[in-house]
């Protein structure tokens, strides 16, 4: 009978431990559970304080208005979305940089005086007198005046320039415009006027007004395009359509003006090229110099003949304005 007694003994002895273990346990759960009442009761009047400001904050907001200028910002990016696809936002992340450096360019200190200064005289309007072509040509005596024409002839000749590519980009479009398509079915003629080329419909000449025009009369035969191994080029030696060119083709231009296009002088063909796609001008000597770091003795050791003519014709882009 001792050893079962024996047996019993440590059973109880077990299960006396694994109680007391339990105990403990459920006194520190019972712990824990005042401590979380306390914080719940401590938390409470923070958390109604908390919810009280938020909501006084959120009203306030609302009667300002931002609640309704997010939901019609909502709206806004509804219709951008409906109205633009996929690849015109593609396109317009691939025009931010150059409308970054338009909008740096514009808000430089220079440029903003010149803005001021201009917005000041439109607002004097009311205060100007008629002038006729005498005053106006006493007014050019003036150093001031002289100034600002040459500005504005300059930058009539880079709007010119840029309105040219932005012509021949939409000329090698596959798809004619309808003004394009008229013109070839009615074989428009064009005549200059004040150097601009402007379309006047074919006259039908009557048998009686009918002459033929004497030899010596007729007038020179105006510069074509040359195409020069399926690549057309201008009289002046530059690609008549920027896009046409390539890598390889700007390696035989090189080899053919006596360059030899190195790591040096393809940083700067690139350079070019990048600028006029971003800005649609051609960069001069100057600015070139200036972006790249580089020293106008070292463009001109590289390119020792009219170097800015030369890095245009190798970048495939149109020669800088300015060049003769």
């Amino acid at each position: 009978m001792e050893p079962a007694t024996h047996d019993q003994a440590a059973r109880l002895a077990r299960i006396e431990a694994q109680l007391e273990a339990v105990t403990t346990q459920l006194g520190f759960l019972v712990e824990r559970t005042k401590k979380t009442e306390e914080l719940f009761a401590e938390a409470t009047p923070i958390l109604r304080e908390v919810m009280g400001t938020a909501t006084t904050k959120l009203d306030g907001l609302e009667k300002q208005g931002y609640f309704a200028f997010g939901r019609e910002l909502v709206r806004v990016g509804e219709r951008i979305v409906e109205g633009f696809t996929p690849e015109d936002v593609q396109k317009l992340g691939d025009a931010v940089v150059g409308i970054l450096e338009t909008v740096r360019a514009m808000t430089q200190p220079e440029v903003l005086q010149i803005a001021g200064e201009a917005s000041m005289a439109i607002q004097k309007v009311d205060e100007v007198e008629p002038m006729g072509i005498i005053g106006m040509v006493r007014a050019t005596r003036d150093d001031d005046v002289q100034r600002g024409m040459a500005v504005m002839m300059d930058v009539m000749r880079h709007v010119g320039r840029a309105a040219q590519v932005v012509a021949t980009h939409r000329a090698a479009r596959p798809a004619a415009t309808k003004r394009s398509k008229l013109d070839a079915i009615t074989g428009a003629k064009k005549k200059k006027v004040l150097g601009v080329e402007r379309a006047r419909p074919v006259e039908a000449a009557s048998p009686a007004r009918a002459r033929p025009a004497p030899r010596e009369a007729a007038p020179a035969a105006a510069p074509s395009s040359t195409v020069i191994g399926g690549v057309a080029f201008t009289p002046d030696g530059h690609l008549a359509d920027p896009n046409a060119w390539t890598p390889q083709l700007a390696t035989q231009l090189a080899a053919a003006l006596g360059v030899e296009l190195g790591e040096a002088q393809s940083r700067i063909v690139d350079f070019a090229r990048r600028d006029f796609l971003a800005t649609g001008m051609s960069p001069n000597i100057r600015r070139i110099t200036l972006e790249l770091g580089v020293a106008t003795k070292d463009v001109y050791a590289l390119f020792p003949k009219a170097p800015a003519r030369t890095i245009a014709k190798i970048a495939g882009i149109p020669k800088p304005a300015g060049c003769l």
